[in-house]
C-alpha cells in the first residue's frame, strides 16, 4: 500500500462557462437557469439570492461562481458573497487571495465594505470573501451587522448571489436565509439520498427561507459525449457537531469529486 502521508491536497477546479472549451449543453444550462430567475424577478423580489446544498461536495461553490458570472454575462451588476465561513474555497476557485480581507473582516469593522469587494478582471461580476476565519459563523451571519451588509448590497447590485454551507452540517444557511429573497438547493444527481433533501428541504422551510427551486449537479448524460473535465460535471436546473467536514456523510458514488465544493 502506497503512503499518502505527504500527499499534496488537491487544488479545487471551476468548471466555468467561462472556459472557451465549455461545452454548449454546459453552458446553456446557466443561461436556461438565468432565464428562470429573470422571470421570477419580473414578479417578485429576488435579488438576494442563497445557494447551498444538503452535504458537502454537491457543487454549490460552482454552482455559485457559474451562475454569478453567467448573469454578468448578460451585463448584470453582480456580487457573489463567500458565506461559507468555516470552509472558504471561493478564492481557489477564482484564483484570488486567500488572505484578503473579507465578509468578516466588515462584519467586525476592521474594513468598510467597499475596500473589501474585489471585481472579477473582465467582467461586471465582483465578490466579497470570507475573510479571517471566525470562532462563531451562525451567530455572525445571523446578526444584525450582516442584515445592514446585505441591505447595502442590495442598492448596490442588480444580483448579490450567497454561497452558503450545507443544510444538514450546520445551521449557517437557515440562519442567513431569513434575510433571502429566495434559496436555490443544488442535490448532487444519483448519489445524494432522497430522505436527506427532503430533511434540508424541511429546515430550509422550518426557517422561514423559501426554496425557488434546484439544481442537480454532476448530471450524468451518456449522450453528452466527451468533454474531457466537463464529461462528468453537466448541470441540469429544473424549478419546481462542527463543519470541518470531519464527520460528514461519505458518498456512494465511485466517481466523487472531493475537489468540489
Amino acid at each position: 500500500m502506497k503512503n499518502n502521508k505527504h500527499r499534496k491536497p488537491t487544488t479545487k477546479q471551476l468548471f466555468s462557462v467561462a472556459d472557451e472549451n465549455a461545452p454548449f449543453t454546459y453552458v446553456e444550462a446557466y443561461k436556461m437557469l438565468c432565464t428562470n430567475l429573470e422571470f421570477i424577478t419580473a414578479a417578485q423580489d429576488c435579488k438576494k439570492l442563497m445557494i447551498t446544498s444538503t452535504l458537502a461536495n454537491e457543487g454549490k461553490t460552482n454552482v455559485s461562481v457559474n451562475l454569478a458570472l453567467t448573469l454578468a454575462g448578460y451585463e448584470k451588476k453582480v456580487c457573489l458573497v463567500e458565506c461559507d465561513l468555516r470552509r472558504p474555497s471561493v478564492h481557489r476557485f477564482l484564483k484570488a487571495n486567500r488572505n484578503s480581507e473579507g465578509l468578516t473582516n466588515v462584519l467586525k469593522g476592521e474594513v468598510e465594505l467597499k475596500k473589501a469587494i474585489k471585481n472579477v478582471s473582465g467582467t461586471s461580476m465582483d465578490i466579497l470573501l470570507s475573510g479571517s476565519t471566525p470562532p462563531n459563523p451562525s451567530e455572525l451571519l445571523a446578526s444584525n451587522k450582516m442584515k445592514e451588509l446585505i441591505d447595502e448590497l442590495e442598492g448596490m447590485y442588480d444580483y448579490v448571489i450567497y454561497d452558503t454551507p450545507p443544510v444538514l452540517l450546520v445551521t449557517d444557511a437557515a440562519a442567513l436565509g431569513k434575510y433571502m429573497n429566495g434559496a436555490l438547493l443544488v442535490v448532487k444527481h444519483n448519489s445524494t439520498e432522497k430522505g436527506l433533501v427532503l430533511k434540508a428541504k424541511s429546515n430550509l422551510d422550518s426557517a422561514g427561507v423559501k426554496i425557488l427551486g434546484a439544481i442537480y449537479s454532476i448530471y450524468s448524460e451518456k449522450s453528452a459525449g466527451s468533454y474531457s473535465k466537463y464529461s462528468s460535471y453537466n448541470y441540469y436546473y429544473y424549478y419546481g457537531g462542527y463543519y470541518g467536514y470531519g464527520n460528514e456523510r461519505k458518498s456512494k458514488s465511485k466517481n466523487e469529486d472531493n475537489n468540489e465544493e
